[in-house]
C-alpha cells in the first residue's frame, strides 16, 4: 500500500488515533469498494459517512429523481437540485466532501438486468432501498457471490436493521415471503430523522466491518423504536429450508424481482386519458373534469379519502369522507333517491393514490362509475407547480 499523503493524513488522523482500527485500519477503508442501493433517507447518512471516513470507492445506485417531497429526510439533496437525477447528485456532494476517493453514479434501478454488473468485485453492499423485491434480489445475489450485505429498512417511527453475511442466516431466513399490502412512507408517513438514525448505524457496521472490527449485527436484526428511544437485538436463525441459503436452494424466477423493484409510477402508463383496468385518472384529465364542471352539482363529486389529520393539513376540496367510513357513507346515499347513480362520476384522492383507488374500486363493485386521482396530492401538485 502507497503511504497516506499529509492531506489524507490530517483528514483521518482521528481514526488513525484509534488503537483498535489505527494505520491498517484505514488502509483497509482505502482499499475498500461499498455499493450503495438507494440514495434517499437510508442513503443520505450512509454516503456522507462512507465517504467521509475515507472509503475509496463508492459506487451508487439509485434511478430516481430529487422530489420536493425528499427534503424532509435525504440529507444529500438541495432545493436548487430536485428534478435531478439522484445518483449524479449525490457523486458531487460526496466529492466534494473528500475528493481523495472514487464515487461512481448509477442512475438506474437495481434489476436483473444489472444486478451481475453492479455486483462484481464489491466488498459490501448497504441496502438503503423502500421495498422488498430488490432487498430480495440483493439478498440473493449476495449469497450467490458470498457478499456480505447491511439492510436497513423504516416505517414512521420504527426502523430494523441486521447485517447478512456469509453463511449466516439470509434475509429469506427472517422473511421467507414478500410482505403484500405494507404502505410505505409515501402513505403513512415517516419522522425525517429516522432513516438518518438507521442510516448512521448502517455506516457503523459498515465501517466496523471494513475495518475488521466486531461487528455485533452479524447475524442479529436491531429493532429500533423512536418514539420511546428503546432499542432490542435478535439473535437470528439459518432456516435450512431457506429458498436461498438452505441446503437446496430453489431456482427463482426474475419476474418476482422486476415486479416491484420498478416504481409504480414508471411502469405505469403515461397516457393522458384514464385507465379503465386500474380505475386512475391521470392529472391531466382531473383538471379537465374540473374545468368542465361549471355547476356546484356537475360532474365529477370529489372524495377525500385521507384521516381527519390529513384534511385539516391541507386538502384540494371536496367532500370528506375517510376510506374506513366510505362503506356505511355509499349505503347511505343508494337508500335516498335523490343521489343517481347514471351520469355521476366519483374521483377519489389521498395522498399518492394507494388508498383511493382502494376506494374507487369498492365504489365500482357497487356500481358506480368511480376513479382513483393517480398520484394523489402529491402527483397533482408536483404537476401544478411545474414550470
Amino acid at each position: 500500500d502507497k503511504p497516506f499523503s499529509d492531506r489524507e493524513w490530517l483528514r483521518y488522523t482521528r481514526l488513525l488515533q484509534l488503537p483498535q482500527t489505527g494505520v491498517e485500519g484505514q488502509r483497509r477503508l482505502k482499499r475498500a469498494r461499498v455499493l450503495i442501493v438507494g440514495a434517499g433517507g437510508l442513503g443520505s447518512p450512509v454516503a456522507l459517512y462512507l465517504a467521509a471516513a475515507g472509503v475509496g470507492h463508492i459506487t451508487i445506485v439509485d434511478g430516481d429523481r430529487v422530489d420536493l417531497t425528499n427534503l424532509q429526510r435525504q440529507i444529500l439533496f438541495t432545493t436548487e437540485q430536485v428534478g435531478r437525477a439522484k445518483a449524479e447528485c449525490a457523486r458531487q456532494r460526496l466529492l466534494a466532501l473528500n475528493d481523495a476517493i472514487a464515487v461512481v453514479a448509477v442512475a438506474e434501478y437495481l434489476s436483473p438486468d444489472n444486478v451481475e454488473r453492479l455486483f462484481d468485485k464489491v466488498d459490501l453492499v448497504l441496502d438503503c432501498t423502500d421495498n422488498f423485491a430488490t432487498r430480495y434480489l440483493i439478498n440473493d445475489t449476495c449469497v450467490r457471490k458470498k457478499i456480505p450485505w447491511l439492510f436497513a429498512s423504516i416505517f414512521q417511527f420504527s426502523g430494523q436493521c441486521a447485517l447478512f453475511t456469509p453463511g449466516s442466516a439470509c434475509f429469506r431466513c427472517l422473511f421467507p415471503q414478500p410482505r403484500t399490502g405494507a404502505a410505505d412512507c409515501n402513505e403513512a408517513g415517516v419522522l425525517g430523522v429516522l432513516p438518518g438514525l438507521l442510516g448512521t448505524l448502517q455506516a457503523n457496521e459498515a465501517i466496523k466491518y471494513l475495518t475488521a472490527l466486531e461487528c455485533p449485527l452479524d447475524n442479529h436484526l436491531l429493532l429500533v423504536e423512536a418514539l420511546d428511544l428503546s432499542f432490542r437485538k435478535i439473535r437470528l436463525a439459518k432456516d435450512p429450508g431457506c429458498a436461498a441459503c438452505g441446503s437446496r436452494p430453489l431456482p427463482v424466477d426474475d419476474s418476482q424481482y422486476r415486479f416491484q423493484c420498478e416504481r409504480p409510477e414508471l411502469a405505469a402508463s403515461e397516457s393522458s386519458t384514464a385507465e379503465p383496468a386500474t380505475a386512475e385518472l391521470s392529472v391531466e384529465v382531473f383538471k379537465s373534469l374540473l374545468a368542465q364542471a361549471t355547476q356546484p352539482d356537475s360532474n365529477p363529486i370529489l372524495i377525500d379519502v385521507r384521516t381527519d389529520g390529513e384534511r385539516a393539513a391541507f386538502h384540494i376540496g371536496g367532500q370528506h369522507i375517510p376510506l374506513s367510513c366510505l362503506e356505511d357513507r355509499v349505503l347511505m346515499w343508494e337508500r335516498h333517491e335523490h343521489q343517481q347513480r347514471q351520469g355521476k362520476k366519483i374521483v377519489c384522492y389521498c395522498q399518492t393514490g394507494a388508498r383511493s383507488l382502494q376506494a374507487a374500486n369498492c365504489l365500482r363493485e357497487r356500481g358506480w362509475e368511480a376513479w382513483s386521482l393517480k398520484g394523489g396530492i402529491v402527483g397533482y401538485l408536483q404537476a401544478s407547480l411545474s414550470p
